[in-house]
């Protein structure tokens, strides 16, 4: 599944986004942490944190499997190709063995 430049650059500019987004979410939680550190703004940090290590994961993951399925989808049309030019082949040389046949 090959993405098209116009996807791979609406792709990009989502990931900056959350890129900006998260870092955004992070400043503020981090300098509430500093005015007044707690127990609860901990657990939200530490909650937050994992959030973003997931999502980077699940992106991570979709970019290896487009990459697997582009890979396989290659494969199959090169194979594909190869057996539509040993048709030709063959039967050119069916034809030739027909005529010198006659």
């Amino acid at each position: 599944m090959t993405k098209s430049d116009t996807d791979k650059k609406i792709s990009l500019l989502q990931e900056i986004e959350y890129s900006n987004d998260f870092e955004l979410v992070s400043n503020i939680l981090l300098q509430w942490q500093k005015q007044k550190p707690n127990d609860t703004l901990d657990k939200v940090i530490a909650a937050f944190n994992r959030m973003y290590f997931y999502t980077f994961n699940i992106q991570a993951e979709n970019e290896i499997l487009r990459g697997i399925v582009s890979e396989y989808r290659s494969d199959k049309n090169r194979a594909i190709e190869r057996a539509r030019k040993s048709e030709n082949k063959f039967n050119e040389l069916e034809q030739k063995s027909k005529t010198l046949k006659l």
